[in-house]
């Protein structure tokens, strides 16, 4: 591993633990105007951490509550999913069906919402989903694990 991997890696680590103990993702913050910058900037630290795993440690590839369909084959591929349709508008990440979208939509704890045909739903109580298209992704049992679990590969390959 390189040095600017490294360095990456370090800021990574960084901006997601800033970002997840600043309680923005809290229920009373949902109108927070940094709410959703502060998920696309985690999603991208996520991002670039799931690709180190996968290249210097252990890939993060657990699949539970993930939807598997189309390129979301485990919880990396998911990630990369939602990071691409927050950060690329113009993606199909977003679409339901042809000419339909849902996305961004948040489900703190146990829910359910109707986007047309498409019903969105949360079965937990203690976790928050977003909704992207068809996927959707936990703060609890994906963002956090997944982080954790790159955390705990790469870190002991890092100089402190």
């Amino acid at each position: 591993m390189d040095w600017y991997d490294e360095s990456e890696i370090k800021d990574d680590f960084q901006r997601a633990e800033s970002i997840l103990g600043s309680g923005i993702f809290e229920p009373g913050n949902a109108g927070h105007p940094l709410f959703k910058s502060a998920f696309i900037e985690l999603l991208i630290c996520l991002r670039d951490l799931m690709y180190k795993a996968a290249e210097y440690a252990t890939p993060i590839d657990f699949t539970d509550d993930v939807t598997i369909q189309g390129k979301v084959k485990d919880v990396s591929s998911l990630i990369k999913y939602v990071r691409d349709a927050l950060c690329h508008v113009d993606s199909n990440n977003h679409y339901i069906d042809a000419g339909m979208k849902a996305s961004f939509n948040v489900q703190f704890g146990r829910g359910r919402m109707k986007v047309g045909a498409l019903e969105q739903v949360n079965p937990y109580p203690d976790d928050t989903c977003f909704f992207f298209g068809t996927q959707r992704i936990y703060l609890k049992r994906h963002v956090l694990r997944a982080f954790d679990e790159a955390r705990n590969g790469l870190s002991p390959l890092i100089h402190r």
